[in-house]
């Protein structure tokens, strides 16, 4: 009975038909609503069957030097500290630092590689007088041409022919790497574990069919696509959105005085405190499981005949998706009795900002243990990366049941904080809220 009242409750209320509004606005603009579009094809003898990233030395070295000699002459070096793009210049110190970092890698003489690019004192600029122009040379390395266009227009083309040593090692020419990611700042694709960017492959025919027969085996085609759109909403919306039902909940009970009533009540705190949070569970998960399968109905016709594993959608909504929406609601309500302020929404927004942003290099694969948001997103790719996903199955796994562990957790401590407050115990909550309000009118006297 106190269930369902919990449930009408959220249901029926303006905030949960907002709720549902920005999910569906969110995962309409990621295109994961309607997958008619991208049916996957089986390969075919004599076709393109894309690419994939190996950690080949002979791919990686001279095309990670080709990109950083490109940077290192506009002196625009492109970088993600926290998921958002940073343009990064750097002054005439630290540009001499990559010069001889490239020099170290090539052989070159870092005065004929500083020199040759670049004129000026602390604005770096080219001293390029007409286009530069990137050319492989055919032996895994590749030349930098500019030619003249005022005085030196009889000279002949300026060239400086960059190829990785011979002699350096991988792991070398890797700790050189992690040293320009270090000058920058962080998170260029030059750190040691981001160097795989580099080493594009295409696929074989071979591997294109075996990776097409697992599609069918262990996914029963659906998977991918439920996986997909479990990706995106916990990135989008899940991780974050749940913590304002769970804090407007137990805030809209102390502004109408429900909570005085319920402190006289005979029931116990337990029941209150996880009904409640059984029901704001269930209220954020109904439009999630509707639109999984809005989402996966649009792939079935596209594969009639074909064996379809229907409860996909299911198995990833409560496997995937359903352990970042607890903990969220757990950490709104613990904090929401704690402090009888919204401080979870900063707390849950924060932790969501950080989370997605420094995984953003991670994107295509991140299961680590502490992960809100565990990604697996390498766009229409992310069908075909069933072994990845199998590989990484049981990091996965640990992470979604050590959330469902802590939101058990807090939940627990949320209702230790009930009982106490029905108990007449809020001396110590008092004195937590005063903290909070004291912050609030020095921001608002500022």
């Amino acid at each position: 009975m106190l269930f369902w009242k919990e449930l009408k409750q959220i249901i029926f209320g303006v905030p949960y038909f907002l709720f549902v509004v920005i999910l569906v606005f969110l995962l309409r603009s990621q295109d994961v609503l309607d997958f008619s579009d991208s049916k996957i094809i089986e390969p075919e003898p004599n076709g393109n069957y894309g690419t994939k990233n190996e950690e080949i030395p002979e791919i990686i070295m001279p095309t990670a030097l080709e990109s950083l000699y490109a940077e290192f002459q506009k002196n625009n070096y492109k970088t993600y500290p926290i998921g958002f793009i940073k343009n990064v210049k750097l002054n005439d110190n630290k540009q001499m630092e990559i010069a001889k970092i490239i020099s170290a890698i090539t052989g070159v003489d870092v005065d004929q590689i500083y020199t040759n690019s670049f004129h000026n004192n602390g604005d770096m600029t080219l001293d390029i007088r007409g286009n530069a122009d990137i050319q492989p040379d055919g032996n895994g390395a590749f030349i930098i041409s500019t030619e003249n266009n005022l005085e030196e227009k009889n000279e002949k083309d300026k060239q400086i022919n960059l190829t990785v040593r011979d002699d350096i090692s991988y792991s070398e020419f890797k700790h050189l790497m992690q040293k320009v990611d270090d000058i920058l700042g962080g998170g260029s694709s030059y750190a040691s574990e981001s160097l795989t960017s580099y080493g594009v492959v295409p696929l074989t025919y071979e591997e294109a069919v075996q990776r097409y027969e697992l599609i069918k085996s262990h996914d029963k085609i659906t998977g991918g696509y439920a996986r997909l759109f479990s990706d995106y909403t916990v990135a989008m919306a899940l991780s974050m959105l749940p913590v304002f039902l769970a804090v407007i909940m137990s805030i809209k009970d102390k502004r109408a005085k429900m909570s005085e009533l319920i402190y006289i009540k005979k029931v116990s705190s337990v029941k209150i405190i996880f009904l409640r949070f059984l029901a704001t569970i269930t209220a954020v998960m109904l439009p999630v499981i509707i639109l999984s399968y809005i989402s996966n109905i649009t792939v079935w016709s596209m594969y009639r005949g074909m064996e379809l594993d229907y409860l996909a959608p299911l198995k990833y909504d409560f496997g995937w998706i359903m352990p970042s929406a607890m903990i969220i609601i757990a950490i709104g309500m613990c904090l929401t009795e704690l402090t009888n302020t919204p401080i979870a929404i900063v707390v849950s927004g924060l932790w969501w900002f950080l989370d997605i942003n420094m995984g953003i290099k991670s994107v295509t694969a991140s299961y680590s243990l502490f992960r809100l948001v565990p990604r697996h997103n390498a766009d229409i790719h992310s069908y075909f990366r069933i072994q990845d996903f199998v590989d990484n199955f049981p990091n996965l796994l640990v992470n979604r049941l050590l959330f469902v562990g802590l939101s058990i957790l807090f939940v627990i401590v949320t209702i230790i904080i009930y009982e106490a407050k029905r108990k007449g115990k809020r001396n110590a909550n008092n004195k937590i809220k005063e903290v909070f309000t004291s912050i609030t009118s020095r921001k608002n006297q500022s």
